[in-house]
């Protein structure tokens, strides 16, 4: 039977231009790594499907241990409180390798 760990799965929806601060704040908050990809679809303030190549949307998903979830769940509340917008989802997950999510990456 395999192993599961328990780890927990933040999902961010927001526009790409806030990419960069958004990995920044990764790296502060040791996030051993993440996925982007584009994200399209209806929501509160509309229709979102971004046709110019700018301020697209995009779904960042990251897992971390629990011990490092609030601090950067802070950090991305200070963005919202200065107007940027994002969504963000918290899930309990469970992974097999739990290595790979507790050891901060740098670049």
């Amino acid at each position: 039977m395999v192993t599961l760990f328990p780890e927990k799965l933040l999902n961010i929806i927001t526009i790409d231009s806030l990419e960069d601060k958004l990995v920044d704040s990764f790296k502060k908050y040791g996030v051993s790594g993440y996925t982007i990809v584009r994200a399209r679809g209806v929501g509160s303030s509309g229709m979102h499907a971004d046709m110019s190549g700018f301020d697209a949307n995009i779904l960042v998903k990251v897992i971390l241990p629990e011990d490092r979830v609030q601090n950067l769940l802070d950090s991305l509340e200070r963005k919202i409180r200065k107007g940027y917008h994002l969504t963000v989802f918290v899930y309990d997950v469970q992974v097999m390798r739990p290595e790979k999510f507790n050891i901060p990456w740098n670049e």
